[in-house]
């Protein structure tokens, strides 16, 4: 499998689009029943199979990332090759875990941060990227709160030049 197995509730609403790529491969209503109780196993591949496709798809429109670890926070460009990564690094004492951290350290402590800027090649197809971000922690983020911090990066890049 290339990426995760949908939860029963992510195919229950994707249930009409599950019964149509059911059909396309020729497993209409009762010959699916029948694969399901007497070769649940097979079932089970078309399930994956089904997954695959959604992900790579939803994936692949994917623009915008965030991670929030402790000490440092990026976000993700992933509209263009190469990607883009921007990070703020605080100091121990201080913490970065969600937006409101976030927006309160940079208000009150911007001297004390970090900011880095780095780019990325595609290793592997934009969605694979993508899945691995998330499985490591990301969040896919709104445009707006994306843009509110890149604007932020490039004023320090006009202030540092």
């Amino acid at each position: 499998m290339r990426f995760r197995r949908l939860s029963s509730d992510e195919l229950f609403a994707l249930e009409t689009e599950f019964k149509q790529f059911l059909v396309v491969h020729e497993q209409y209503d009762d010959e699916w029943r029948i694969l399901a109780e007497q070769h649940p196993e097979k079932a089970e591949k078309f399930i994956e199979l089904f997954s695959d496709l959604v992900l790579q798809k939803v994936y692949h429109q994917v623009s915008f990332l965030v991670h929030f670890s402790e000490g440092m926070v990026s976000f993700f460009d992933m509209r263009n090759e190469p990607l883009k990564a921007y990070q703020i690094k605080c100091p121990p004492h201080l913490s970065l875990q969600n937006e409101i951290q976030v927006e309160t350290l940079i208000s009150k402590h911007f001297e004390e941060l970090q900011f880095f800027i780095g780019e990325k090649k595609l290793m592997k197809e934009k969605a694979d990227e993508v899945f691995d971000l998330i499985r490591k922690g990301s969040e896919v983020c709104e445009e707006t709160y994306f843009m509110k911090y890149l604007e932020l990066f490039s004023r320090i890049e006009k202030n540092q030049r």
